[in-house]
């Protein structure tokens, strides 16, 4: 890749197509020893019968495995596109060095002992990436395992490899950790997925996933990529490559652990990453149309389905199998994953029922009844049934094994009306490890047919899908709303924050800022009814909790006893604190209280959160997050999911609350986010929401700009 017209290139990632197919390859740290990591290296190039010029390097030089050595990197010839660097932690800054002056173009740094370690480690790091790119070195590591493209037979690799014929549409597996890649690697390879590059790249010091990602989504033969990363750098780039990888044909699978503490701490004592939010990450990644996981299993699971089953059904599946017991499990189960069972056509429980025994009830799941045993073409014609149903996205059949020769029968029975369908089919036989025909795997997987001995995690993989096909990516959007925001930082006083949100046209209740007691008084007198007052400083977040909220004032009696009971009980609680004033406001009729806010992650950029406000965000956590660029249908759906999603769309005969004025808030706090780069943080709590077609009315509002 010496060039990309769609962007996707970064510094060190120009000789990437010399890293991925090397014509020569030089091994540093060569040795005799069969064990030591450059003699593995060089047997698994002798294994894929690596047809470029091999050079060897060691400091005892003489013949290896009958190849000359050479005793420094300096008798190397000129240009030679790759060093692996088999040396310790101590050499690879000299050794990296001596690459850039010999022209070397890329380089795989196995050794550990850098930014892992802690600050003396990542110094050491970021010397020898800065060598590396300003010498033009593409340098994979380090503490890395190194890479192998099985399509066009390199092995990068201290683990033993093995080459494969890469025919079929495949999966390239990307992470940090070498172990992670290598076993999923041994997960795809057992279930006969081809795999078409295995990718470690540690610590990251030049070369990141997102390079590889750039590099992989232009690939013919790869069609999904799995990652297992435990961190993302440069997360707005993994997100425009997400996309981009979308729009090609390809979907990202990833695995990115860090929803505990522990879980955190792991990564940073692994392979020097950062903890970032979770739950901001999963957001944004999702709408960028990546299918994020939460287990080696599923992730496996899934990228079975994709490379059998391309075609990702927005409709949901039918179930077939031959227990009724089971019947009513595989609903639970699907109740619980949030996966829709659509209800069979007429049409098809008539054709259904002149193939099932009478005393079979015909719904979704479907349980074809012991019938079966006798009568095996029965479970042919109603797959084909089901098949036919327009209703029906995928079919997922939940088997018995009986006998393994019993097994085999069912299954030649059954792959004629399957092999070659226009919907996925998934075959999942029950019984867990329990003997089976040792053909049935394989005669199902060449006829395209993914197949499981778990219905759990089969239906577990099909929800994941289900859900992916329902979202497609959101495009970035460019409808910012530009403010004329002040010169100060950090939060902004409540009065200060309101005008701001007020100017980009939010519903802010009729009031202002007085500074005195008769001001106060003058700006009551100014609004129809009963008014609120709120003491007003920038350090005053919580107001309420030091005597600095007064509700519903109706006259000026009131309004001048609230400001003196205020002034007095923040002189008391923070005699630190020199009030700007009070901010005098109407009393905005009651409603539901929602909070509602938008951020600016300092990696992964905006997100915004919808939930139930008020005290119950402490209490009960309801809330979703959004990506700042969703459209009022992904708003909706976010409401709609909040557990208290049906209070809001009427509970016991209670009115239901105007959603589409929650949506306006939201859609418009995304576009004021878009618009203004130095605002940090806006969060509104509460948002007063009224009866259907009533509006909604911000209550309190913080603003943080940088």
């Amino acid at each position: 890749m010496t060039n990309d017209v769609l962007g996707r290139t970064s510094a060190g990632a120009l000789n990437l197509e010399r890293l991925l197919r090397p014509r020569s390859v030089a091994i540093v740290g060569a040795s005799a020893n069969p064990g030591s990591t450059g003699r593995r290296v060089l047997a698994n190039l002798e294994r894929f019968s690596f047809s470029g010029e091999i050079h060897l390097v060691s400091r005892q030089g003489g013949e290896i495995a009958g190849r000359t050595s050479v005793t420094d990197i300096a008798a190397l010839p000129m240009g030679v596109d790759l060093a692996v660097l088999a040396v310790p932690g101590t050499g690879v800054r000299d050794a990296v060095a001596q690459c850039v002056a010999r022209g070397i173009g890329a380089a795989v740094v196995y050794a550990s002992g850098f930014a892992e370690m802690g600050p003396e480690g990542r110094r050491e790091q970021e010397e020898i990436a800065r060598i590396a790119r300003e010498g033009g070195l593409a340098l994979v590591g380090p503490n890395c395992i190194g890479l192998t493209s099985f399509v066009d037979g390199t092995p990068l690799s201290f683990g033993i490899q093995q080459p494969a014929v890469i025919n079929d549409p495949a999966v390239a597996i990307l992470g940090q950790s070498g172990g992670m890649v290598g076993n999923i690697r041994l997960s795809c390879t057992a279930r006969a997925l081809p795999v078409s590059y295995t990718i470690s790249t540690g610590n990251e010091a030049v070369l990141t996933i997102n390079d590889f990602v750039a590099h992989i989504i232009d690939d013919t033969v790869t069609r999904v990529i799995a990652i297992f990363a435990e961190q993302l750098r440069d997360p707005q780039r993994f997100l425009a490559l997400a996309r981009d990888a979308f729009a090609a044909g390809k979907r990202i699978v990833l695995i990115h652990p860090g929803r505990s503490i522990r879980a955190q701490e792991a990564a940073a004592s692994h392979t020097g990453s950062l903890a970032t939010d979770h739950a901001v990450m999963q957001t944004l990644v999702t709408s960028a149309g990546v299918i994020l996981v939460n287990g080696l299993d599923e992730l496996t699971d899934v990228v079975e389905l994709l490379l059998r089953t391309p075609d990702l059904p927005q409709e949901g599946p039918a179930i077939l199998t031959e227990s009724g017991a089971f019947k009513g499990l595989a609903a639970d189960i699907c109740a619980d994953l949030g996966l829709d069972l659509p209800d069979l056509s007429v049409k098809t429980g008539e054709r259904l029922a002149c193939i099932l025994p009478a005393f079979a009830h015909i719904s979704n799941p479907l349980d074809v009844t012991a019938q079966g045993l006798q009568q095996l073409d029965i479970y042919g014609h109603a797959v084909s049934a089901l098949l036919a149903d327009p209703a029906v996205g995928s079919v997922i059949l939940v088997l018995m094994p009986g006998s393994p020769e019993f097994g085999l029968k069912v299954v030649e029975e059954i792959l004629p009306s399957i092999a070659g369908a226009a919907k996925p089919v998934i075959y999942t036989l029950l019984g867990d490890n329990s003997p089976i025909a040792p053909e049935i795997a394989g005669r199902l997987r060449e006829a395209g047919i993914a197949f499981f001995r778990s219905p759990e995690r089969a239906l577990r993989a099909v929800a994941r899908l289900w859900s992916a096909a329902r979202t497609r990516p959101l495009a970035p959007r460019d409808d910012g709303i530009v403010i004329d925001l002040p010169a100060t930082t950090g939060v902004l006083p409540e009065h200060r924050g309101k005008a701001l949100l007020r100017e980009a046209g939010l519903p802010i209740p009729t009031g202002r800022l007085a500074v005195s007691a008769a001001d106060a008084a003058l700006a009551a007198s100014e609004i129809d009814g009963p008014v609120a007052l709120k003491a007003q400083s920038a350090v005053l977040t919580h107001k309420s909790d030091l005597g600095g909220v007064s509700l519903n004032l109706s006259d000026e009696a009131s309004v001048l006893a609230a400001f003196a009971t205020q002034t007095a009980a923040i002189a008391k609680h923070r005699p630190d604190v020199v009030l700007d004033g009070v901010l005098v406001e109407a009393m905005a009729p009651k409603g539901h209280e929602l909070v509602v806010s938008v951020r600016r992650d300092t990696d992964w950029g905006p997100v915004m959160m919808v939930g139930l406000g008020g005290v119950w965000i402490e209490a009960l956590h309801d809330v979703a997050m959004l990506s700042p660029d969703s459209d009022r249908q992904d708003v909706l759906r976010a409401l709609n999911g909040l557990k208290g999603g049906s209070i809001l769309r009427g509970w016991r005969g209670e009115p239901a609350a105007d959603l589409e004025a929650v949506v306006d808030t939201v859609i418009q706090l995304g576009r004021i986010i878009r618009g203004n780069p130095r605002i940090e943080e806006i969060e509104i709590n509460p948002l007063s929401v009224r009866d259907a077609g009533q509006g909604a009315t911000v209550l309190d509002a913080l603003v943080t700009l940088s």
